[in-house]
């Protein structure tokens, strides 16, 4: 399949202030992989432009999104907090962007699939809110990074979580349970309209979200299913079914 011919992915970026007085938009090459490689789709990358953007007529010219995850957290006003230094940074020209898309995606059924940051826009975009440090709540574990700078530790396998049978990934995992990693430390707080819980941690800090009432595919997943993706099964199935609803998308757009 040529690149001309495969379904296009809008893939959500960051805006980045450097120690130069030049910031760029960005986006972490393993998800522009994983789009590539496991949903077999073009992954195009989405600048945060926030208003500057058409933003419908962006998302009607798309097949899918995806929303990343970042550094950076959802600005807290967005879910009525006030901001604090533990929730920092922002990328308030993201969040703009984002919200935005949210809304469109799901208003023209757009298929969307949202990891770790992108999986909270959704749930603030939706009403809902966020803890700022989930390992200060009690019985909750700490779900952050290891940071030790090595990949296959930071991004390894960490905790259990336990899926709902009702939900949109138990239906693709056939399993009521899997192994994810887990470097956030935000967490969802109170879910947003229309969400329902996919799945969570053992601690139960919600780790995946869907729209049982929405047609097309939504899917949120607080780990990052994103990194190497084609090795993992539980990434496998996500990534290949967000690539068919992708592909199904891009057959009734072009027809």
């Amino acid at each position: 399949m040529s690149y001309r011919s495969m379904p296009l992915v809008g893939v959500s970026a960051c805006l980045h202030k450097a120690e130069t007085p030049k910031p760029y938009h960005a986006v972490d090459d393993k998800y522009l992989r994983a789009v590539s490689d496991s949903a077999n789709a073009m992954p195009l990358i989405i600048p945060a432009l926030g208003n500057s953007l058409d933003i419908p007529s962006l998302v009607a010219s798309l097949d899918g999104i995806m929303l990343t995850g970042s550094n950076s957290n959802v600005f807290p006003e967005r879910y009525q907090a006030h901001p604090t230094s533990e929730a920092e940074p922002y990328d308030q020209m993201r969040d703009q962007t984002t919200f935005a898309l949210i809304q469109e995606v799901l208003k023209q059924e757009v298929p969307l699939l949202a990891i770790c940051r992108g999986f909270q826009e959704l749930n603030v975009a939706l009403g809902g809110s966020l803890h700022p440090q989930v390992k200060n709540i009690a019985g909750r574990m700490d779900h952050s990074s290891p940071d030790t700078n090595d990949m296959e530790i930071d991004y390894g396998p960490s905790h259990t979580i336990l899926l709902n049978p009702r939900g949109q990934l138990y239906k693709l995992l056939k399993s009521d349970q899997a192994t994810v990693n887990s470097l956030h430390y935000q967490a969802i707080d109170r879910v947003g309209k229309g969400l329902m819980i996919d799945a969570h941690a053992e601690d139960g800090t919600v780790e995946a979200i869907s729209m049982p009432d929405q047609t097309s595919f939504v899917l949120g997943v607080q780990w990052h299913p994103e990194y190497k993706s084609k090795d993992n099964h539980v990434s496998q199935n996500i990534f290949s079914s967000f690539g068919v609803a992708v592909r199904n998308r891009a057959e009734n757009r072009i027809g």
